[in-house]
């Protein structure tokens, strides 16, 4: 008996393509923008262009001067600087000169601080050590041991005590603020749009303004600090306290307790390492503030490099700038290190190591109390002995590195620079500039609604309007030429640098 053979024929495979992408109407709409742009550019170049004379006074600067005639004859007769801005200043220069004469030196210069090098020193690495771990520890003595060598060290610890009273300042409002924003959406909606005007705006716009009112010297230095160093906070504690899982709310709110209940024992301490990350933002924030603020005649390291570039002394404004980058690290590793402390707690389960670590702060700070005790009784330990100050020979290396680069090294700076400035800067700056205003103005506000969103025209719009009405078109449009060129190149360095690093661990430690 023959048996059939059946042959199943199977359907050929199919190819899968992927599907081609089409611009999309954005993207269409963003181009046809720009080419109409350049199209006016090149037929209307150089027409209303609103450029504004170096001597130019508008009827806006001539309110301003007015402004600032009246503010500097009613100091002190005025009320509200009476009962308000001068108490204010008062109690801010109390509190900063009383951590000056702490740290650094008396306001008469006539003796030495409080606390000399030797007890400053030891009570910083105990600090670093109880809120953090050994390796920050080590890291504090030997970073401000570096800076003492430096022969800065007044510089540095006026700089600190300007940096840590503004971050005291900042705290006290910026963490209830930040608890209340997690917890109220209604305010937290309220506040996040003062947080972004306060974190967009330059850090030297804040000078003039507070300085018009606060003066000029360490109480307005901290003032303008406090102000610029205070939005990181507020934002990283309403983030960590709402990131919190819902299920864990309810599971809480089930147990019957109460807002305060649930606010104290469960949100804040799971949000707590959140919120010293966000503490660690606002010192840097501070940090970088305060050096800033030398323009309006703050004290610390920030004078000295300000008075070196204004003397073109670059060995000087180096060895300064290496005192501040290492106070930044310092400052840095202590409070990311304390951010992780809770959780490193949490699994030292040994009773060895639970109870090692309080006798350790415990004799750590009976040795920063001698040492303290030291700095007070023997000029040694006090004043730091400019016999022992290697910072000079730091000047001259910075110098004569400097003299190399220039001598040889001048071709490819000097063709770099020429690059940008001729090929990316000067271009699009011309069609910012020379481009008339009113087509600027559309394409921006346009620009702004298709990446953005309808609020975004609306912001970019008024925002625009402003620069219009102060007489300074021309000034901003080149101001955001430059900005935007630097912009797309650090964008490109960052995106190469952060592949690499993602994709090499030794990279990653390299550049970190």
């Amino acid at each position: 008996m023959a048996t059939a053979t059946v042959t199943e024929t199977r359907p050929a495979p199919q190819v899968v393509r992927p599907p081609v992408k089409k611009p999309t109407t954005k993207l269409l709409i963003i181009l046809g923008t720009i080419a109409v742009w350049v199209l006016c550019w090149f037929v209307f170049r150089g027409q209303l262009t609103l450029p504004l004379g170096s001597k130019t006074n508008t009827d806006v600067h001539q309110s301003l001067n007015d402004f600032n005639a009246w503010v500097g004859s009613g100091r002190s007769t005025s009320g509200i600087f009476t009962y308000f801005f001068n108490p204010i200043s008062d109690a801010v220069g109390w509190f900063v000169n009383g951590l000056i004469e702490l740290f650094a030196r008396t306001s008469d210069g006539k003796r030495l601080p409080d606390i000399g090098w030797l007890g400053m020193l030891a009570l910083l690495t105990w600090i670093a050590y109880a809120v953090g771990n050994s390796k920050v520890a080590l890291l504090t003595v030997l970073g401000f041991a570096f800076i003492a060598l430096q022969g800065l060290w007044v510089d540095a610890m006026l700089t600190l005590a300007l940096t840590l009273a503004a971050v005291l300042i900042a705290l006290l409002f910026a963490i209830p603020l930040g608890i209340w924003a997690g917890v109220s959406d209604r305010f937290n909606k309220f506040i996040t749009p003062v947080l972004d005007f306060m974190q967009t705006m330059p850090s030297f716009v804040y000078l003039a303004p507070l300085a018009l009112f606060f003066g000029i010297g360490p109480a307005a230095a901290v003032v303008v600090t406090f102000i610029y160093a205070a939005p990181p906070t507020i934002r990283v504690t309403s983030h960590g306290i709402r990131q919190i899982p819902q299920t864990t709310r309810e599971a809480v709110d089930s147990l019957g307790v109460t807002g305060r209940q649930r606010l104290t024992t469960v949100l804040l301490p799971m949000a707590k390492k959140t919120i010293v990350l966000g503490i660690n933002q606002t010192m840097m924030a501070a940090l970088s503030m305060v050096t800033i603020t030398a323009l309006i005649s703050a004290p610390g390291l920030g004078q000295v490099v300000f008075r070196a570039l204004t003397a073109l002394q670059v060995g000087v404004a180096f060895n300064a700038g290496l005192a501040i980058v290492v106070m930044a690290i310092v400052i840095d590793r202590v409070t990311t290190a304390a951010s992780q402390r809770a959780e490193i707690g949490a699994r030292a389960k040994k009773p060895t190591i639970k109870f090692l670590r309080p006798g350790l702060i415990v004799g750590g700070g009976i040795l920063a109390v001698v040492a303290i005790y030291l700095s007070r009784s023997f000029l040694w330990a006090a004043q730091v002995n400019k016999d022992w100050s290697f910072g000079g020979a730091i000047k001259e290396a910075a110098d004569a590195a400097s003299d190399f680069a220039k001598d040889n090294f001048y071709f490819l700076t000097k063709a770099t620079r020429d690059f940008i400035t001729n090929n990316i800067l000067n271009p699009f700056q011309s069609m910012l500039t020379d481009t008339p205003w009113i087509v600027v103005a559309l394409v921006i506000v346009v620009l702004a609604l298709i990446i953005g969103n309808v609020r975004a025209a609306i912001v970019t719009a008024i925002s625009l309007g402003l620069i219009l009405y102060v007489g300074l078109w021309f000034d901003s449009m080149a101001t955001l030429a430059a900005t935007l060129v630097a912009t797309v190149l650090v964008m490109i360095i960052s995106v190469i640098l952060g592949t690499w690093m993602g994709r090499n661990r030794r990279a990653d430690v390299l550049v970190r």
